[in-house]
């Protein structure tokens, strides 16, 4: 018995190792990825729930973690019904597809305009892990790290 489950072991291994990532997986985080800036940008919160999953967890330091859909619904809707966002860039620093999972990791600068006041200038370290689902890719963990 003990031999058939080494054996069984020993073909799923080369299964598990790296698979490959597809260009047209990589081409549909990256779509994915500028459909969630965009829907920031146009202060769009439909738009950007769409590309978030059920599972959620957005992760930004000297912040109480955002878990669930309902939690991200309210930020999301506060953060955009405070501010305007005329500019968000990012620089993709690495992009690793494995099967349905990606980790998407790079910098952000954005401006983020409040109904009164001054323009916000910030700027940090985004990590961004995506998840298949179906047929669309939506985010799973959500971390930003903003220099002090």
């Amino acid at each position: 018995m003990k031999w058939i489950v080494a054996a069984a072991v020993v073909v799923m291994i080369p299964a598990c190792r790296n698979q490959a990532d597809s260009p047209a997986d990589r081409d549909a985080v990256i779509a994915a990825s500028e459909q969630y800036r965009q829907a920031w940008l146009q202060g769009d919160t439909a738009m950007a729930l769409g590309r978030v999953s059920n599972d959620i967890r957005i992760l930004i330091s000297g912040v109480p973690d955002i878990v669930g859909m309902e939690s991200v619904r309210a930020m999301f809707a506060s953060e955009m019904n405070t501010y305007k966002i005329p500019t968000l860039n990012i620089n993709r620093q690495d992009l690793i597809v494995r099967g349905d999972h990606a980790i998407d990791i790079g910098t952000y600068e954005e401006i983020q305009v409040p109904k009164t006041g001054a323009p916000i200038h910030g700027a940090g370290r985004y990590m961004t892990i995506w998840r298949r689902e179906g047929n669309d890719w939506r985010i799973l963990r959500f971390m930003l790290n903003a220099p002090k």
